[in-house]
C-alpha cells in the first residue's frame, strides 16, 4: 500500500497538470481517462458531416481518450469506450465490408459478424445516452454521434483512400501497421465562432474532458465503501486499467479478479479483502503510467522508476547511463573526478529539498496479466543523494577513452549498472559482451539495492567478474577484456571501501609501493611480466605475451606459473637494452622482497580478487613511465 499512497500523492500534488501534455509530448489522465495511441484521425463538422480523414505516424503523439471502467481493462468481451474506438465498435457500416477473405470458416465469420454488431451496438447506446445527457453533453460529442448514426464510417474511408476494398470487402491492408479492425479512432469536431484558445481535437478540449468525467462519475453506480488508499467513502473499483507499461501491456498492476481469490478463514468474503475507490485507482494508474512513460529505465521487460511526489527534478538514478554526457569531460584523476562529482550532486541538491520525498520501484510482470513491484524504497532526498554520492565516489576505476581522432586515453569514470552485470555473468558475441534479459534484469536489481539502500557489493558478483577478468583469451576482442578488467578493479575497490566506510579508510587509484599484501605484490609480478615481454617484441608483433595466455593458471599458482613465465623470459631479457634489464630485475626484486614471513609457507595458494588492483596499477605505472620517457627523448 506505500507504493499506492506514493503515487496517489504524486497524482493529487500534481493534478493541475492532468490533461496538459508536458515538455516531452507526455500527458498525466484525468479521471476517467487513458492515453492511447490512434491510427487513425478523422475530422467532421460540427452538423456531423464528414471533412476529411488521414492515417497518423505509428510512433505519433498518445491522446486522452474517454474510458469507463471496463473498458480501461477489456480483454476479450465487448466494452466500449466513451469516444474514441476502434473502427469495429465506432463503424455501424463496417459489418458491408467483412468478406468472404476475413474467416475461411463460415461459422467463425457468423460469429466475427455478431461480434461486430454487438461491439456498435453497445458503442452508440453509451454515446447516445451522454449525448442526450441534459448536463453533461458537449456540442463535440452530439457532432460525433450525429456523424456516426449516419452508418456511412467506412464508405468515407474508402472515398479518403485510406480503407482499400477488394471485390467490395476490405483487403488485408492495415492502417498504421494495425488491421482495420483495431485501428484507433480519434475526432476533431470544427465548430463554427468556436474560441481560438479551444482545440478542434476532442483530446486537447479540457471542456470536453471535464464534462466527461463528471458525467461518468455521477452514473456510477458500484459498491460503496471506504477506500484504503485516500480514506474516503465512495464507489469501489472493480476494475482495473491496464497498459501502464507498454512492454506489459496486458498486465494490471491491481488485478481484480475476486473469484479467484482464496481467504483463508480470515475474510468470509471478497469485499473484506480489499477496497480501493474509483476516483483513487484512476488517479494511481494514471500517474504511475504517466511516470512510466517520462522516465522509467528498461532493464529488459523491467522498469525503473525514481521520482518526487511533488514533481520537483530528481537526478542520479541511472541503470545505464549517469553523470557524464560526454567523453571530453571525462575527468582524468580521482581528484579531478571528486571535484566534478562533488560540483554535480552540489546542483542536484538545488533541484530539492532534504525533507523532500523520494521514491523508487521497479515493475515486472511475471506472468501476462499481472504486473508487480518487485522492488521499493522510499527515502528522504538528503539520504537519496548522500547515497548516490558514495556509489558514485566509491565505483570507479580507469578506463580507455577515445577521443574524436580515435587516440586512447585513460580517464576516471564509473561504470554503468547494467555494465557491471553484463561484464561479470555475460558472454562475448561477434564485438560486444551479452547477457540474456532475465538474468540482466536480476542482476541489476542488486545492484540497484547496493545503490539505493547502502548494501554492500556481493561477493559472489565481485568473484565473478574477478575470474572474468582472468581469462583474458576469453576475449577476440582485446578492448572487451579491458572494459571488463576496469569494471572489476572498481567493484573490487568498491568492496574494499564498503568494508572500511566505518574508519573512512578508501582505496588509492594510484600504485602503492608500500602494500604488502600477497596478493596485491604478485599482481604487480605479472604486470611486470608482461611488460619486459611486450618490451622485447619484434616490431608488428601483436600476440599476446605469456604473462596474459597464462593469466586464469597464475591466479590459482602464482608461484608455480611465476617460475615457469621466468624460465620463459630469459632470452627476451637478452633482448632489452641493459638499462632497462636492470630495471626490470630491480623491479621484481623490491617486490619480492615485501612478501611477508607468514605468507611463505601458503605462497603458492589461491590469489584474492585485489590481485587485479595491484597487476592494473603496476601497469598503468609502467606504461606512464614508458610515455614519460618518450617526451624526454623528444625534448
Amino acid at each position: 500500500m506505500a507504493l499506492m499512497s506514493m503515487l496517489y500523492k504524486t497524482y493529487e500534488s500534481n493534478a493541475a497538470s492532468a490533461g496538459e501534455e508536458d515538455e516531452n509530448g507526455i500527458t498525466l489522465s484525468v479521471v476517467a481517462h487513458m492515453v492511447a495511441s490512434p491510427q487513425l484521425e478523422m475530422t467532421i463538422t460540427s452538423d456531423g458531416d464528414f471533412v476529411s480523414a488521414k492515417e497518423l505516424e505509428k510512433k505519433g503523439p498518445k491522446i486522452l481518450i474517454p474510458v469507463t471502467e471496463y473498458s480501461s481493462s477489456r480483454t476479450s468481451k465487448s466494452h466500449p469506450h466513451a469516444l474514441c474506438d476502434t473502427l469495429s465498435y465506432i463503424a455501424g457500416d463496417f459489418r458491408r465490408y467483412i468478406g468472404e477473405n476475413e474467416e475461411t470458416n463460415e461459422k467463425k465469420r457468423e460469429k466475427y459478424m455478431e461480434k461486430t454488431i454487438e461491439k456498435n451496438t453497445e458503442y452508440m447506446e453509451a454515446l447516445e445516452k451522454w449525448a442526450d445527457d441534459e448536463t453533461y453533453s458537449h456540442i463535440k460529442v452530439r457532432a460525433i454521434y450525429k456523424y456516426l448514426s449516419k452508418n456511412e464510417t467506412i464508405n468515407d474511408l474508402v472515398n479518403a483512400g485510406i480503407v482499400k476494398l477488394e471485390n467490395g470487402m476490405f483487403d488485408s491492408g492495415k492502417i498504421s501497421g494495425k488491421p482495420y479492425d483495431a485501428s484507433l479512432v480519434c475526432f476533431r469536431v470544427i465548430v463554427p465562432n468556436d474560441d481560438a484558445s479551444v482545440s478542434s481535437a476532442v483530446w486537447k478540449d479540457k471542456s470536453l474532458l471535464d464534462c466527461y468525467t463528471s458525467y461518468y462519475s455521477s452514473k456510477k453506480d458500484s459498491r460503496k465503501d471506504i477506500c484504503y488508499i485516500s480514506g474516503k467513502e465512495g464507489p469501489v473499483s472493480t476494475m482495473h486499467p491496464k497498459g501502464i507499461v507498454a512492454a506489459n501491456y496486458e498486465a494490471k498492476f491491481v488485478f481484480s479478479n475476486y473469484s479467484d481469490f482464496t481467504f483463508t478463514g480470515r475474510f468470509t468474503n471478497s469485499a473484506e479483502a480489499y477496497a480501493v475507490g474509483y476516483e483513487s485507482s484512476q488517479k494511481i494508474h494514471s500517474a504511475l503510467t504517466y511516470l512510466v512513460a517520462k522516465q522509467g529505465l528498461f532493464v529488459g521487460k523491467r522498469v525503473y522508476v525514481c521520482w518526487n511526489p511533488q514533481g520537483r527534478k530528481v537526478n542520479g538514478f541511472a541503470v545505464d547511463s549517469g553523470i557524464f554526457d560526454k567523453d571530453d569531460i571525462i575527468p582524468d584523476t580521482q581528484q579531478e573526478y571528486r571535484q566534478f562529482l562533488k560540483n554535480t550532486i552540489a546542483g542536484w541538491k538545488n533541484e530539492l529539498n532534504d525533507s523532500d520525498d523520494i521514491v523508487i520501484t521497479a515493475l515486472d510482470a511475471a506472468t501476462t496479466g499481472r504486473l508487480s513491484a518487485v522492488y521499493y524504497s522510499e527515502l528522504k532526498a538528503s539520504d537519496f543523494l548522500e547515497r548516490i554520492n558514495y556509489w558514485y565516489e566509491s565505483c570507479t576505476w580507469y578506463y580507455t577513452v577515445f577521443d574524436e581522432n580515435k587516440k586512447p586515453a585513460l580517464k576516471v569514470k564509473y561504470p554503468t549498472l547494467k555494465e557491471i552485470a553484463r561484464f561479470a555473468y555475460g558472454t562475448e558475441r561477434a564485438e560486444f559482451i551479452d547477457l540474456d534479459d532475465k538474468i540482466l534484469k536480476e542482476q541489476v536489481q542488486r545492484l540497484v539495492s547496493c545503490m539505493i539502500d547502502g548494501r554492500k557489493i556481493p561477493r559472489d558478483m565481485l568473484h565473478a567478474i574477478a575470474e572474468k577478468a582472468s581469462t583474458p583469451t576469453a576475449y577476440g576482442k582485446r578492448y572487451n577484456w579491458e572494459k571488463v578488467l576496469s569494471t572489476a578493479c572498481a567493484l573490487t575497490a568498491k568492496r574494499y571501501n564498503d568494508d572500511h566506510k566505518s574508519t573512512g579508510d578508501e582505496y588509492s587509484m594510484e600504485l602503492d609501493n608500500e602494500n604488502n599484501d600477497r596478493s596485491y605484490l604478485f599482481g604487480r609480478l605479472l604486470a611486470v611480466l608482461e611488460k619486459v615481454e611486450r618490451n622485447a617484441f619484434d616490431a608488428g608483433e601483436s600476440r599476446e605475451p605469456n604473462a596474459i595466455r597464462l593469466m586464469s593458471a597464475y591466479v590459482n599458482h602464482p608461484v608455480t606459473v611465476w617460475k615457469n613465465i621466468d624460465q620463459i623470459l630469459i632470452p627476451y631479457y637478452q633482448k632489452l637494452r641493459p638499462g632497462s634489464r636492470k630495471f626490470y630485475k630491480d623491479l621484481i626484486g623490491e617486490i619480492t622482497s615485501r612478501f611477508k614471513a607468514e605468507d611463505m609457507p601458503n605462497l603458492n595458494r589461491k590469489l584474492g580478487d585485489n590481485y587485479l588492483l595491484g597487476y592494473y596499477l603496476q601497469r598503468k605505472s609502467l606504461n606512464t613511465r614508458r610515455e614519460d620517457k618518450k617526451e624526454e627523448e623528444l625534448q
